[in-house]
């Protein structure tokens, strides 16, 4: 069962609306949706920071050696309606400033409720260390706490969400600014009742 809930955001430039949409799935069922070598080869061509951060390929590891202490996964998936950002002249500049909202409240969100047994699958790169240590060819602070995207360990997200939430993930493109924008984290846990602290503490943020 999907749960859906209206939250808000305030910011300096007035009141966001955005929806928060979650469902709890064992952690098998998402495996079908992995192909490691396929996104690190994706990373490897078009992302900056390919072997550069040790939460990023080709250092994250395979999403179902990542899970297999945990029976479920609690997905979140943050939607905001572009629509809310006309007051930023451009697309480019809209897309980043609604990506950072909902970004910086699931990864905080998260941080704040998981309990000592459970952990969470942030929305980007692990930001515990700036800069991360793998760029001044340190190992990394904290081996225990980094955390790593959907992405970087190999999920289709897209077609994930697709299959949960019936919702597609829409991308920006020059001179086409899609109708929504929306972020995917998730709350990995063995508690099998589906408890909803996630978009609590959402709520709570605001």
């Amino acid at each position: 069962m999907v749960n859906t809930y209206l939250l808000q955001a305030h910011t300096p430039h007035g009141q966001i609306e955005y929806s928060c949409m979650t469902k709890l799935v064992s952690t098998e069922s998402l495996i079908p949706y992995m192909n490691k070598k396929h996104y690190d080869m994706l990373c490897e061509k078009g992302c900056p920071n390919y072997g550069k951060k040790w939460s990023c390929p080709p250092f994250a590891p395979k999403y179902d050696r990542f899970v297999q202490s945990y029976q479920y996964i609690q997905v979140v998936m943050l939607l905001v309606k572009m629509e809310q950002f006309d007051y930023i002249a451009r697309d480019n500049l809209k897309i980043k400033a609604a990506n950072s909202i909902l970004k910086s409240r699931v990864d905080k969100a998260l941080r704040q409720t998981m309990s000592e047994d459970e952990f969470y699958i942030s929305t980007g790169s692990c930001k515990l260390c700036k800069p991360c240590k793998k760029k001044i060819d340190e190992k990394c602070a904290h081996p225990k706490r980094r955390s790593f995207s959907y992405e970087a360990m190999g999920i289709h997200v897209s077609a994930m969400t697709e299959a949960l939430f019936g919702k597609e993930l829409l991308w920006y493109k020059k001179h086409h600014l899609p109708e929504y924008t929306c972020v995917v984290a998730g709350l990995l846990t063995n508690d099998k009742e589906p408890r909803e602290k996630v978009a609590e503490q959402l709520k709570r943020l605001n």
